[in-house]
């Protein structure tokens, strides 16, 4: 597998009981190919470099601070 790319919303950032962290991201529905994607990579026990890029105001042809989830971005 190469690049899965999509936009994402933080919606959760834990510290677990052992010290570690988890970041929940919420995506639009119609994220369906990189979800499977990551899915195979949980299955698989796939290590993952993670590279997030904020989005500036309107790059998504917007002018609020919500994404705008329904534009495919894979």
């Amino acid at each position: 597998m190469t690049e899965i790319a999509f936009v994402a919303q933080v919606a959760k950032v834990q510290t677990l009981a052992d010290g570690g962290l988890r970041v929940t991201l919420d995506l639009p529905e119609s994220a369906i190919l990189p979800v499977a994607e990551l899915m195979v990579c949980k299955r698989d026990g796939q290590v993952l470099d993670v590279v997030c890029k904020v989005r500036e105001q309107g790059d998504d042809g917007t002018n609020d601070n919500r994404r705008d989830h329904t534009k495919r971005h894979y």
